[in-house]
């Protein structure tokens, strides 16, 4: 799973994101009991203090949920509510994981059925479609494959224009086609390091370079570190070289962090965290994020991530 990818289900977003709540229609006091349900796990009364005590609250609350939305579906199984809480079902299951629960009383309604449902509000037809789009990204990633992706998040934002999230959808577009661009030409990247070393990857040609967007706080980035410092100790005096972004705000912390470890290549740092200049412009929304460079200069990879010394050595080879 990509490391902090800004589309995040976890509990933190479960207690944020949720933007919609079901509406009872009529005096329907079942789906008004789901509306209830969904608020409690947006909008907690006492927020957890602990991950243990966070994966109690979701074991709970997702139960009243679940026992809010049978009784719902048996009452007015047609009412429009029934939307609402199938939106919030696509958006709980990793947070059901972590607390061991599983679905009771799932809806039979479909992201894509509520796109097309007429009696859906406009509110949760825009947001499903939001969804759908980014549920889809890291699939067309990994295959490749972006032109499909990039049509259906292009007619997103024609038919919702509205939906609050879209500046997250119109990034990733952007960042598709500058890293397209990047198979084109040499990739020109300069800039001052955090420690005044000049960077400029048109010198560094003859050499493989690594890319790392990382930052100190990402978990997954400083899990990753031991391969990257070993792929660096043994390959570097071959001709391999590496050029950190850091995401981080923190000057002093950074500086810290890379002295402790022993990390002896150059960093960007402009203190913007997630709107760092470089990491912006190339889309980047998810990190540890590792291109690699071949000798001419040209991107060859954007998912450098695992057997990175075997890909570091072929490049080195060619």
């Amino acid at each position: 799973m990509k490391a902090h990818r800004l589309l995040s289900i976890g509990v933190a977003a479960l207690l944020v994101t949720v933007s919609s709540s079901v509406r009872a229609a009529d005096g329907d006091a079942e789906w008004q009991k789901v509306s209830e349900a969904i608020e409690a796990i947006k909008s907690p009364k006492k927020r957890p203090a602990s991950r243990e005590e966070a994966i109690e609250f979701l074991k709970t609350s997702l139960k009243a949920f679940d026992d809010a939305v049978a009784a719902a579906m048996k009452a007015a199984p047609t009412n429009p509510g029934r939307y609402d809480a199938a939106l919030f079902e696509s958006m709980v299951g990793r947070a059901r994981e972590m607390a061991g629960v599983n679905v009771s009383a799932k809806p039979a309604v479909t992201l894509e059925e509520i796109i097309q449902a007429a009696d859906a509000k406009p509110e949760t037809k825009s947001e499903a479609s939001f969804i759908t789009v980014m549920q889809s990204l890291e699939a067309a990633e990994e295959s490749g494959d972006t032109a499909a992706w990039m049509a259906k998040a292009e007619k997103h934002l024609k038919d919702f224009p509205a939906e609050k999230r879209n500046s997250m959808v119109e990034s990733k577009i952007k960042g598709i086609k500058a890293t397209a661009d990047l198979k084109t030409k040499p990739l020109d990247m300069k800039f001052t390091a955090v420690d005044g070393r000049e960077v400029d990857l048109s010198k560094m040609q003859g050499k493989v370079v690594l890319i790392d967007f990382w930052a100190t706080w990402c978990g997954p980035c400083v899990a990753e570190l031991p391969n990257v410092l070993k792929a660096y100790k043994e390959l570097h005096p071959k001709g391999f070289e590496i050029v950190g972004i850091s995401l981080d705000s923190d000057k002093a912390k950074l500086e810290s962090f890379v002295k402790e470890r022993g990390m002896e290549w150059p960093q960007y740092f402009d203190g913007k965290s997630w709107r760092n200049e470089i990491s912006s412009k190339y889309g980047i929304n998810s990190i540890p994020a590792m291109w690699l460079v071949n000798k001419k200069g040209m991107v060859v990879s954007t998912n450098a991530r695992g057997g990175l010394e075997e890909k570091v050595q072929k490049l080195l080879a060619e």
